[in-house]
This record gives C-alpha cells, sequence and structure tokens, in this order.
C-alpha cells in the first residue's frame, strides 16, 4: 500500500494523520448545498405533474434519472423549493442516513434530502467521502441511530486534497468500487435464486403435499392449482388468530425489560437481535409465546410488509404495533410455511396510494389449502430440512457480501483520509 511522504495530525481522533498537504476543514467552506420539501400529501393534485421530485427511496448510490413521484409546477412554487440541477450530489440525512446519488435530471427533492450544487470541487469525491465525514459529526437518538440537520452537516470536518488529487481519487474508487460492486452482484444473483428455489419448495409441499402419487382436485383458487383429493381449501382466518401489537412510546422505552419485536427483528424469515428496543411493562396478551408467528404488517416499503419468522423458543418479549402475532390452530410450524406460501401470492392487496399493510380484512380474502392434520408435521419436517440446507448457502452467499461491503467501506475511508496513496504525483 502506497503512502504520502509527509502527515500532520488532522486534529481530529477518528481521521489521525492525514497527508501534510492536505486541508481538514468545515464542509460549509468548500460546498453549498439546499434542502427540498414536500408538497400537501393530502392534495393528490400535487402529484400530478411532470417534475421530477426525488425522495429517499429513489437514492440508488449512483445516479438517477427518474422518480418515483413527480409534481407539478404549482405545488413546487408554494413550497418555495430550489431545483437542483442535473449533476447534484444528493444527500439523505433524515432516513437512511448517508445514502448518496447524483442527479441525471434537473428535479426537486423532499426535506430529508441535501442537494449539493456543482461547483468548482469535484462531487465526485464528495460522493465517496461525504458518507463518511458527515456521519461522525451526527448526534444519536435512543435507538443510536445518526441523527442529522444542516448545521451538523455544514461544520462536519471533510479532508481536502487539491483538486486534481480528488479527481484521481474519484477514478481510482470508481474503478475498484466497480469491481467490489460487481462481485457483490454475482453474490446477490445467487441469493434471490436460492430465494427461489426455496419458495418454489416450500409452494410445492404446502400445496401438492408429499406423495407424488396422491390423488389430486381442483382447488378452485387460481395460484393453489390442484391439491390432493382429501385436503381443504378455506380463508387463511380460519387456520388462527390474527392480532395487531403494542403502541409505544419513546417514554417507554427501557435499557432493559421486554423486547419489542419489529420490522428489523425478522431478517431471513428468522428472528434477528441484533437491533432492540425494550420496555418496561406490556399486557399478557401481548406477550409472545413459542410458536407463534410474528409478521411486519406495516412499513413504509410493499416488499417488506407480509415478512414473518417463526419464534422457535421461549422470549420475553411482545411486538410493536406495526407488527402482527398469527397464532395458528393447526400444526404451527406447518402454519408458518403455509402462510408464507399463502402471503407471497396477495402482494398486491398490501399496497395502497398511502401506505403499505397487511389488515385482517386482507387475510379474510387469502385462500389456502390445509392438509390434514396427521400430514402436517411430515410436510414441517420435510421442509424444515430442505430449507435449513438451502439456508445454509444463503447464509454463505450473505456472508461474502457482508465481506466484500466491509472491504469496499475500508478501501474508501482509508483513501480519502489519506492513509492510501492512488495518485503519482
Amino acid at each position: 500500500m502506497k503512502k504520502y511522504d509527509e502527515y500532520k495530525d488532522s486534529g481530529v481522533a477518528w481521521i489521525g494523520e492525514v497527508p501534510k498537504h492536505w486541508e481538514v476543514i468545515k464542509l460549509k467552506y468548500k460546498y453549498h448545498f439546499q434542502t427540498g420539501a414536500t408538497p400537501n400529501t393530502g392534495k393528490k393534485e400535487n402529484f400530478e405533474g411532470d417534475l421530477k421530485w426525488a425522495n429517499i427511496s429513489d437514492l440508488n448510490g449512483s445516479v438517477v434519472y427518474d422518480t418515483t413521484k413527480h409534481i407539478n409546477k404549482e405545488a413546487a412554487s408554494k413550497c418555495s423549493m430550489n431545483i437542483s440541477p442535473k449533476g447534484s450530489l444528493m444527500y439523505s440525512f433524515k432516513l437512511s442516513v448517508g445514502t448518496v446519488a447524483f442527479c441525471g435530471e434537473d428535479m426537486y427533492t423532499n426535506e430529508a434530502i441535501a442537494s449539493f450544487i456543482p461547483q468548482k470541487n469535484d462531487l465526485k469525491y464528495l460522493f465517496y467521502s461525504a458518507p463518511i465525514f458527515i456521519i461522525h459529526n451526527a448526534n444519536r437518538n435512543i435507538y443510536n441511530a445518526p441523527l442529522l440537520n444542516q448545521e451538523l452537516i455544514k461544520n462536519a470536518l471533510i479532508c481536502l486534497p487539491s483538486l486534481n488529487e480528488q479527481t484521481a481519487i474519484a477514478t481510482y474508487l470508481d474503478t475498484h468500487c466497480a469491481k467490489i460492486d460487481n462481485l457483490i452482484s454475482i453474490q446477490q444473483k445467487r441469493i434471490a435464486l436460492l430465494q427461489e428455489l426455496k419458495q418454489s419448495v416450500i409452494t410445492h409441499a404446502v400445496t401438492k403435499g408429499l406423495n407424488p402419487n396422491v390423488e389430486m382436485k381442483q382447488s378452485g383458487v387460481e395460484w393453489i392449482g390442484d391439491v390432493p383429493k382429501h385436503w381443504k381449501v378455506m380463508p387463511l382466518k380460519f387456520t388462527g388468530t390474527f392480532g395487531n401489537g403494542l403502541t409505544y412510546s419513546p417514554k417507554d422505552v427501557v435499557d432493559n425489560g421486554i423486547l419489542v419485536l419489529r420490522s428489523s427483528n425478522i431478517q431471513n424469515s428468522s428472528l434477528s437481535f441484533e437491533d432492540n428496543v425494550y420496555v418496561s411493562k406490556v399486557s399478557r396478551d401481548l406477550l409472545v409465546n413459542k410458536g407463534d408467528i410474528i409478521i411486519c404488517s406495516r412499513n413504509g416499503s410493499a416488499a417488506l410488509v407480509g415478512k414473518s419468522a417463526f419464534v422457535d423458543k421461549e422470549l420475553n418479549a411482545t411486538f410493536g404495533a406495526f407488527m402482527m402475532r398469527y397464532i395458528p390452530n393447526i400444526e404451527k410450524k406447518y402454519g408458518f410455511y403455509l402462510f408464507q406460501t399463502a402471503i407471497g401470492q396477495y402482494k398486491g392487496y398490501f399496497s395502497t396510494t398511502t401506505i403499505n399493510q397487511l389488515t385482517k380484512t386482507t387475510i379474510d380474502e387469502i385462500k389456502v389449502p390445509l392438509a390434514m392434520a396427521e400430514e402436517q408435521a411430515a410436510i414441517a419436517s420435510y421442509l424444515d430440512h430442505k430449507c435449513a440446507t438451502i439456508d445454509t448457502s444463503i447464509s454463505n452467499a450473505q456472508h461474502q457480501i457482508e465481506l466484500l461491503q466491509e472491504y469496499k467501506q475500508s478501501l474508501i475511508t482509508e483513501v480519502v483520509t489519506g492513509k492510501r496513496k492512488v495518485t503519482d504525483n
């Protein structure tokens, strides 16, 4: 690894030493940014226009050419929005903090995005450096998530080499990060194929059973197709009870108490305990029991609605307001696989113009095939074995992605803080 000839103390503990000729300076002295606004969401006509309006979900880590929502000129004028010209660097500072993307066209943004306007400095260098430097100036909320505002962004310290070096650094990172991203993409595609295989195995078992020679009948439901002749087809609601979760406020949160299962606690159809929130007390009827199925029932992303996890051990836990609990009155693990299959066929029911959610009304509409009681345990056991093998492969691919992402982050940090020299001069 090449190093610079001379270094100096940056005066910032986490940065350490930087090349002697580099500046360590507040961002506001070198870059200009602006924030956007959101029109009145209650007026549908505000979003019936052809002006591009970016929100955080549009930021893709690359270049945004079009946006998921558009507004009209009157809405933009009422909010006193400034347009972010083509080439501006958008930085998310309220949700998904640190996500960046360039404006591929002129566009407006919402109030959670800071748009750095093209000037003499190389914004491609800022594309790589801003997520690293700005985040260190953030405050933290009770969940340890970063909190930023315009003043904190302005006063963030950033390492700045000469303009020529900025360009060289950005070019170097473009090349090397593209290689890493390609390797990540290969693993992501592998995971997608494995997940498709897993869902195919589950769907076949819960709709056709384990006996290939069994006599079949028409189910009357298109996605189910034929089912074993002795099976029943019924609404999902008759296979158990469904209930919504706990509503709580920040003042209810404690350092150690009853775990509140939220969307972030469901990862790859299993419970994850890396992002935990606790409350001091909960009514007994909202305590989670072994064999319960916890479901994400409401989320800003329609893709996350319906994801679920099986509670395979006793927990001192409840579940949040945007969650739902399914208590099967059938073989419990079989109920979990049955729910996973059914919910995947009804994704279109979750998304509306205002919110993405799974309701009891939706559940009433979901028809499922139901095996005889004596078959349910065998199907669940079969799927446990099959899915465990596939899940191991998925986990290995995810681990590879994590290692690649860590390496990419480390590489960027080393380069933009001058620990690694990438220029010849």
